[in-house]
């Protein structure tokens, strides 16, 4: 997954290590040009570097064996970042860095330029209009991922299982259409499968059991979810992914979703693992 910063060269540096890496695809984000007010982060009181609080330690108080297990880690810093770019060597000057680095003119020419730099798949990420889809397609993605970055960013987006039917009837089967943004359990996959989605994206659910267990907790979630969604599909009457957009929309259709598919739950944060 790529931001592009206003350091164009180490950016150039970053795509030829991940082409030296054989990784198969590049996700570049395109909503994260500027900082959204996260009011639930300015809540927690979420800062880099951290800035422990009476009420976090406390917390961390009743799980020493996590403790003990984080501060036997060998590295606690961004390894992508540290021994790439001059004069970095902390979070601190890290998070600095990164604060100035975010190009806020960023615009389509730049994802041309990012195109031309990068053989494999291109894939961009906080698509909500459907003509920003089309513009997508046109400067040579191969995916798109339908998010609104988890309502972080703004939080007065509409939620991006709203836009999802109209993205994937513009994109027409011309490259894959990816859904990000809450989804939470099998029955969620379903519902972004029927309304358009080739496939779908999580996040927090994965980052729960990563920090719970590692990757054993991962592997489970990802169990939790496929066992969830055959359950899901056999209550619907259904035993083929094909058919999920006709189990769930028997009268409209993807195009027009009805509202009661959308549950009462706000979109959250969802980046980045795909279940198929």
């Amino acid at each position: 997954q790529l931001y592009i910063m206003k350091n164009r060269a180490f950016i150039e540096r970053l795509i030829a290590r991940a082409r030296a890496a054989n990784c198969s695809a590049l996700v570049l984000t395109l909503d994260c040009q500027i900082q959204g007010q996260r009011h639930r982060d300015i809540r927690n009181g979420l800062s880099t570097p951290p800035r422990p609080t009476l009420r976090n330690l406390a917390n961390l108080a009743t799980k020493p064996g996590w403790c003990l297990g984080m501060l036997g880690t060998r590295r606690r810093s961004f390894g992508n970042i540290v021994g790439h770019v001059d004069d970095l060597s902390d979070v601190g000057s890290i998070s600095r860095w990164v604060g100035q680095q975010f190009d806020r003119t960023l615009n389509w020419q730049d994802v041309l330029w990012l195109r031309r730099q990068w053989e494999g798949k291109l894939v961009v990420k906080g698509v909500m209009d459907p003509e920003d889809a089309r513009q997508a397609l046109r400067v040579g993605a191969d995916a798109i991922i339908v998010s609104n970055h988890g309502g972080r960013q703004l939080d007065g987006a509409p939620s991006a299982i709203r836009v999802l039917p109209e993205i994937a009837a513009a994109v027409g089967g011309r490259a894959e259409v990816l859904f990000d943004s809450g989804i939470r359990s099998g029955q969620d996959v379903l519902r972004a499968l029927g309304m358009g989605a080739d496939g779908v994206l999580i996040g927090r659910a994965f980052l729960y059991g990563l920090g719970a267990m590692g990757e054993a907790g991962v592997e489970r979630v990802l169990d939790i979810i496929r066992a969830e969604l055959a359950g899901t599909m056999a209550l619907c009457g259904i035993t083929d992914l094909a058919q999920a957009a006709e189990a769930l929309l028997p009268d409209t259709g993807p195009a027009a979703p009805p509202a009661a598919l959308h549950g009462p739950r706000p979109d959250t944060a969802m980046p980045h693992i795909a279940i198929t």
